[in-house]
Parts: structure tokens; C-alpha cells; sequence
């Protein structure tokens, strides 16, 4: 006869074992856990708050409807909060910037910047973001008129919602020149007709055990993801020089220069910027490629972590000085031209 049948101890000796190796994967896994999460973020790792700012936007409760169609979204205004680590704020009007009057203050030189999550800042505090570095540099090597860099960047946009956006709310605020940025998600071929808001979502529990591992590709080398991300962004540049020839007409009739940044930490997508490059050119309009920054250089090294491909505070660095460079190539901004504070 079976022995378990005939001694009730065997099994409840079996459980037991079942239980205390059940007991040990667990300790085990959330030291391993533990131990990558301290590599990645350091002693936010033992933060229930800093470690649930890290999440997408979109499940973090920060955005509303907008009262654009085709904006979609918005950031809500009055945020004083946390998101990816570093302090994140936006003002009355839902910008994450500090405060600007709608209405420009004579004898000031006003810069809309648009793009989404790298133009943003997200992971990195807003001083530290290449327009708040523009901002600083002009104002302090020139003198004459003040100089305001305005944030309009939100992840997630796309060309679409960057369009919108200098359509319904970059012009309430009269700007001298427009920076448009390509950070890569105006080429997501996700689009929204409507707002339909995410639940919010705890990200404490988040594996980064299993995230870290879904990095490592053994299968293939940077070299080839880098060339499928290519191929797969160049079937998009046809719809991105409708954007382009739609933004020359947008110069054109408001008299605005508008300059067009490819913002990127990857050298290895220097061909794609090239090619973005040609397109702009050939509409005269303005024209900046920070890649040529990042050449030799270690792409992890200029991410706010491992795990999250956003550029650091370093790369906004190499940001602003690229695009400082190109603007004065093209005798940018012309202080000359002013446009003045509008007669409301």
C-alpha cells in the first residue's frame, strides 16, 4: 500500500517543505529585487513614495482633457508633485514651467518650445532641461531684451498633437520663434481621438528584475536594433514632411521663424537625422540636429536610468549647446526682431 495513504505525516511533512521552498524563492527574489533596484535608482529604491513616481504619464493621474480636439490631452495645472524621481510642477495655465504672464512683457524676446516627453523633462528637474538652459545662457551673455523659453512639451505627443498645439495655444502667448522637437514619439503611429483617461496605477510593486531583463536582447546586437528602429522611422518621413510644409506655411503667415530639432542621445540614429535634416532645408526653414553632440559617446550614459531611455540631465547639456550653436548659425534669436507685446 501506499505509504502517504497510510502515514497522514508524510504529506503534512511534504507541505512543509513545499512552504519553506515557496518561503525561500520569495526572500530570495526580493533581495534580488531589491539589490537591482538599488543599481538603477540608489536609495530611492527604499522609497514607497520616489520609487511609485516612476510610471508612465498616462497612469499618472497628471493629465486632463484638453479643450482641443485635436490637443487631446493636457497636463492639469497647479501640480506640485513627483514623477520619475525628480520634482515636477506646472503652473496655472498646466505648462510644466514656472510662471509666464499670457500676455508677453515688453521688451522681452519669447521662445515656444513644443515637443513631448524628452522637451518636457521627463527625470529631470526643470532648470536642468535644455530650454531652462537656453533661457539662462541668452539672458545672461546678452543684453537688451529679456529672454523666455516656454515649455509646451508633454509626453506622448505626436506631429499631431504638436501641430495642435502651436495652432491653439502657442500663439495666445505672441512668441518670437518657435523650437518644434522631434523627440521620437511624433513618429507613434498610436493616435488618440479622444481623451480616455488611464487608471492610476501603483508602480512600487513594478519588477525590474524582470524590466532589466527584457533589455538584454541576446538575440541581437545595437547594431541591429538600431537598424530596425531606422527602417521603421524612415517609412514615416513622408507624413513628417507634410508636417514640415505645414509649419513653413505656419512661418510664413505669422511672420514667426520657426526652427525644427531633431533631439536625440543616440548617435546611432544619425542617418534618420540626416534625412529629417534634408527635409527641413529644403522648406528654408531652421534647422538643428543634436546628434553630432553624442558621437563616441555611450548611450547609457546619458539616460536617467537603465531601464528608461529618457535623456539626463548631462544630455540636456549637450542639448542646449548643439541647438545654441545652430541658432546662431542662423542669427537666431534676432533680438531685432521683436515682435512686441500684442494691444489686447
Amino acid at each position: 500500500m501506499n505509504e502517504s495513504a497510510n502515514n497522514p505525516g508524510f504529506l503534512s511533512k511534504h507541505a512543509k517543505d513545499i512552504v519553506v521552498i515557496v518561503l525561500l524563492a520569495l526572500v530570495v527574489y526580493v533581495m534580488v529585487e531589491q539589490a537591482v533596484r538599488f543599481s538603477l535608482f540608489g536609495p530611492a529604491a527604499f522609497s514607497y513614495r520616489q520609487m511609485n513616481s516612476i510610471k508612465s504619464l498616462g497612469r499618472s493621474g497628471f493629465v486632463k482633457a484638453s479643450e482641443y480636439d485635436e490637443v487631446v490631452y493636457d497636463l492639469k495645472p497647479g501640480l506640485d508633485t513627483e514623477f520619475k524621481l525628480v520634482s515636477f510642477r506646472t503652473n496655472s495655465h498646466g505648462l510644466r514651467d514656472k510662471e509666464y504672464a499670457v500676455k508677453k512683457p515688453p521688451d522681452t524676446y519669447r521662445v515656444a518650445v513644443v515637443g513631448g516627453s524628452f522637451t518636457m523633462g521627463a527625470g529631470v528637474e526643470i532648470e536642468d532641461t535644455f530650454h531652462s538652459r537656453l533661457e539662462d545662457r541668452l539672458n545672461r551673455e546678452l543684453d537688451g531684451p529679456a529672454f523666455e523659453f516656454i515649455n509646451f512639451g508633454v509626453a506622448g505627443y505626436t506631429m499631431r498633437n504638436k501641430l495642435a498645439v502651436l495652432e491653439h495655444k502657442v500663439m495666445e502667448y505672441d512668441p518670437d520663434l518657435v523650437i518644434l522637437v522631434l523627440d521620437g514619439s511624433q513618429f507613434t503611429d498610436e493616435e488618440f481621438e479622444e481623451f480616455v483617461p488611464k487608471s492610476k496605477k501603483s508602480h512600487f510593486f513594478t519588477s525590474y528584475s524582470f524590466k532589466l531583463l527584457k533589455k538584454v536582447d541576446i538575440f541581437k546586437s545595437r547594431d541591429e536594433k538600431a537598424a530596425e528602429f531606422i527602417n521603421e522611422h524612415m517609412g514615416h518621413l513622408n507624413e513628417l514632411e507634410d508636417s514640415i510644409t505645414k509649419l513653413g506655411e505656419f512661418s510664413e503667415e505669422h511672420g514667426i521663424p520657426v526652427c525644427i530639432v531633431v533631439l536625440d542621445h543616440d548617435y546611432q540614429h544619425y542617418k534618420l537625422g540626416e534625412k529629417i535634416g534634408e527635409s527641413v532645408m529644403a522648406s528654408n526653414l531652421c534647422f538643428s540636429n543634436t546628434l553630432p553632440a553624442f558621437k563616441d559617446t555611450y548611450f547609457r550614459d546619458y539616460t536617467i536610468y537603465k531601464v528608461d531611455m529618457h535623456p539626463n540631465a548631462e544630455a540636456n547639456r549637450l542639448f542646449a549647446e548643439a541647438i545654441y550653436r545652430d541658432l546662431k548659425q542662423e542669427s537666431l534669436p534676432n533680438k531685432s526682431e521683436t515682435r512686441g507685446a500684442r494691444d489686447d
